[in-house]
């Protein structure tokens, strides 16, 4: 089997997604590529797409996308 076969058959848990794509989205804001609600409101469009809002909760998946921009947050709005 050659990776590029073994890579696509990789299915990602939707929650590693959301985490990988919420921290992805803080930085291309953080660097000005994305306004806040650009970056924001495609992740819970897709949360709830997915089923994690309900899965976790709206909550959770908040904390989530929370923590990722929070990280940011600091370096770009000093």
């Amino acid at each position: 089997m050659t990776a590029a076969i073994a890579i696509a058959r990789v299915n990602p848990a939707p929650l590693d997604v959301l985490e990988l794509r919420a921290w992805a989205r803080a930085y291309l804001y953080s660097i000005g590529e994305l306004t806040l609600h650009e970056a924001v409101d495609v992740l819970q469009r897709d949360a709830q797409r997915d089923g994690l809002v309900k899965q976790i909760g709206q909550d959770a998946m908040q904390q989530i996308i929370s923590k990722n921009f929070e990280a940011f947050w600091d370096r770009s709005h000093d």
